[in-house]
C-alpha cells in the first residue's frame, strides 16, 4: 500500500540520511573526523559514507517507487539545504584535516 511505502521510505531515508550524512542529522561526523586519526578520517570519508548513498540508491530508489515519487520535494529540499550549510561552514573551516 502507498501509506506503508511512505513510512518506509521515511524511515530507509532517515537511516540512510544518518550515513551519508545530511543536514540536519549530520551531528556526528565533525566529531568523528576530529577524534579519528588521519588513516581514520580517510577510510570514515573514502569508504564508509559512500555506503549511504550506496544504500539509498540501490534499496530505498527501487523499493518505494511510489513513495519516491511522493518525496521528491522533500529531498530535494533537503539536500538544497546541505549544499547551502556546506557551502557557508567552509567559508569559516580553520582546521584543514
Amino acid at each position: 500500500s502507498i501509506e506503508r511505502q511512505l513510512l518506509l521510505f521515511l524511515s530507509f531515508f532517515l537511516a540512510f540520511g544518518i550515513k551519508i550524512p545530511m543536514v540536519p542529522i549530520h551531528l556526528w561526523l565533525p566529531e568523528a573526523h576530529v577524534e579519528a586519526p588521519t588513516g581514520g578520517s580517510v577510510i570514515l570519508a573514502g569508504i564508509l559514507l559512500k555506503l549511504g548513498g550506496y544504500g539509498f540508491l540501490r534499496y530505498t530508489l527501487p523499493l518505494f517507487s511510489e513513495a519516491v515519487l511522493f518525496y521528491t520535494p522533500l529531498v530535494h529540499t533537503v539536500s538544497l539545504l546541505g549544499i547551502l550549510y556546506a557551502s557557508f561552514t567552509t567559508l569559516r573551516q580553520i582546521d584543514m584535516k
